[in-house]
């Protein structure tokens, strides 16, 4: 296995690492951190929820599999350098997403419904991102199929950024019904991505 393979094994574990473990220590305080496709919502949200939540668990496998198996699965056409930015763009991922995490601390959900109890946080990296989660997922997604694209790592990572996009609209909109101008005078300031 190469330089490149290793490290980006490394990244993608370190990612879903920090989120398995966001997700225990949100279980330890009765919190629970995975809402998507559960509690009250739109149909669209719901059904959006589940599609999104459907396309992230098959990407751990196919991202895995794609750096240790890519010689075995069908590539698509590469460019020198298409990895060594896919690697740069994972290391973003993993830094936004463990800070997005880290800033939101007990409030930080996968997903969104009524029953949740949060605050609006837009201090630490939620200054200069509304969405600084969402950001890390599409710049480690985005960066493992620059870095191994085949036939199912690309695909499954356009699709899933393009749900991410989806649900951040849904997003959207619960927090302005939840924390109204607040969240607007935030929306004013402070762009979705970046």
């Amino acid at each position: 296995m190469n330089t490149t393979a290793i490290t980006a094994l490394a990244l993608l574990s370190a990612f879903y690492i920090i989120y398995f473990v966001k997700m225990l220590m949100l279980r330890k305080r009765n919190i629970q951190g995975n809402i998507l496709g559960k509690g009250e919502k739109p149909k669209g949200s719901f059904a959006v929820e589940i599609i999104l939540r459907t396309v992230t668990f098959l990407c751990v496998p196919v991202q895995f599999a794609s750096v240790i198996w890519g010689k075995i699965i069908i590539n698509l056409v590469t460019f020198p350098a298409m990895c060594e930015i896919g690697l740069v763009l994972m290391i973003f991922g993993v830094v936004f997403f463990l800070l997005a995490i880290v800033t939101m601390r007990d409030n930080w959900r996968a997903g969104y419904n009524n029953d949740q109890d949060t605050q609006l946080v837009i201090n630490g990296i939620y200054r200069f991102s509304r969405n600084p989660a969402f950001v890390g997922f599409d710049l480690l997604y985005m960066g493992c199929a620059l870095s191994f694209p085949n036939i199912i790592n690309a695909p499954l990572a356009l699709i899933a950024v393009a749900m991410f996009h989806v649900q951040i609209l849904g997003e959207e909109k619960f927090l302005i019904d939840k924390f109204g101008k607040a969240y607007l005078d935030y929306k004013a300031r402070v762009r979705r991505y970046f």
